[in-house]
């Protein structure tokens, strides 16, 4: 980013009998001219002053954290009441976007019926809108990637419609608008229908990007070695937030909870957090590109997987579900044995999916868990011939 120019006045010389009052009139003059250091400060709630415009402070909802863990997660899930939208596996175990009924019982889960929406495709990044469906989809036979929508409803007859073909990934939703990366990694936007597709980040490749509000953006930077990444969109100052591989990250509320890897390669991650809104109350986009701003991070001294959830107060995390985010750097309660390792797949209020794998690491079924009833069991969606 080219750096802000300091605008210079030429201020006209005063008299020493004009005292004090007019000396401290001068200092305000030079601070609004941009001599000193820009400073950040709160002007009501929820928004932070910056020079030439505001930043909205950034303050996820239970709901929106909840989005954004099924996006870290490839988004293979999505549900409406008693419909779960997903990946099954056929007798092959070749996978196949379903729409299928379930429900809650005493010892479990239980899928009621199935309808086949595409067959031979890996769907990821799966968003509901309204009676819509959209997801990325990945082809078996090809591994063509394209964006498409069908009709949500169980019954629907509509076939998928594709609105973008070509190589695609990273597919999100925000406001009116689908985002998802193209070929050469660049982050584009379009209309819900697949018109108006426009560039958002078309100077460098990223990676898990995901909009935070309207002008901020988190993204993983493989050119900076997969470290964090925060972009002010307006200006496009782009400010890296956590050094060194970052695998997954997570916003709850206006903290940011990511797991960083030891060392290029390593699937030894550790847990770590730090608070956005004290990063962007120091934030200054009009800044030189070589400006550094101090951003706290706490580590836990534990390592866990690569990946992981959060869903109201615990987070999932590979073989590890912790009850209270309050015990996050010690990682004890190791709730997950069964076969070689559970894998979160999806969250929700109520309920939560996951891929149980064996010593092979091959799906051989899948658990649920339901958080407001400490209870969990399987779920019958995975039956191998």
């Amino acid at each position: 980013m080219t750096a802000q120019k300091r605008n210079n006045r030429n201020c006209r010389a005063i008299k020493l009998f004009t005292g004090i009052l007019m000396l401290a009139l001068f200092a305000g003059i030079l601070t609004a001219c941009g001599v000193k250091k820009m400073q950040v400060s709160s002007i009501t709630s929820g928004e932070v002053q910056l020079r030439g415009g505001k930043i909205q402070e950034v303050s996820l909802s239970a709901e929106e954290t909840r989005a954004m863990s099924n996006y870290m997660l490839a988004g293979r899930f999505v549900h409406s009441g008693k419909t779960l939208y997903g990946s099954r596996h056929d007798e092959a175990g070749d996978p196949y976007l379903a729409r299928m009924k379930f429900t809650a019982g005493e010892k479990g889960m239980y899928v009621r019926e199935t309808e086949t929406i595409e067959q031979k495709v890996d769907a990821q990044y799966l968003i509901l809108r309204d009676s819509t469906l959209y997801y990325l989809r990945r082809e078996l036979s090809s591994e063509n990637t394209s964006i498409v929508r069908v009709a949500a409803p169980a019954g629907s007859e509509a076939k998928p419609e594709v609105l973008y073909a070509g190589p695609c990934d990273f597919l999100f939703g925000k406001g009116d608008r689908l985002y998802f990366t193209d070929a050469s990694n660049h982050l584009l936007s379009m209309a819900l229908d697949g018109s108006d597709v426009q560039p958002v980040v078309s100077d460098k490749a990223i990676y898990y990007p995901y909009l935070l509000t309207g002008d901020l953006l988190l993204y993983q930077d493989d050119a900076d070695g997969e470290s964090l990444h925060m972009r002010y969109l307006p200006t496009g100052f782009d400010m890296r937030i956590a050094q060194g591989r970052v695998c997954c990250y997570v916003v709850r509320g206006s903290e940011v909870w990511f797991v960083r890897a030891d060392e290029q390669g390593s699937e030894k991650c550790r847990l770590c957090r730090a608070d956005l809104n004290e990063f962007l109350h120091s934030f200054d986009p009009t800044a030189r590109p070589d400006a550094s701003f101090v951003f706290s991070i706490e580590e836990s001294g534990n390592y866990m997987g690569p990946l992981f959830s959060i869903n109201a107060d615990h987070i999932n995390a590979s073989n590890y579900q912790v009850a209270n985010l309050s015990d996050w750097q010690s990682l004890s309660d190791n709730a997950w044995q069964v076969g070689y390792r559970a894998a979160c797949q999806y969250v929700a209020e109520d309920f939560e999916l996951f891929y149980d794998y064996n010593e092979e690491g091959l799906i051989t079924d899948m658990l649920f868990y339901e958080p407001n009833l400490k209870r969990k069991g399987f779920i019958e969606i995975y039956k191998y011939s």
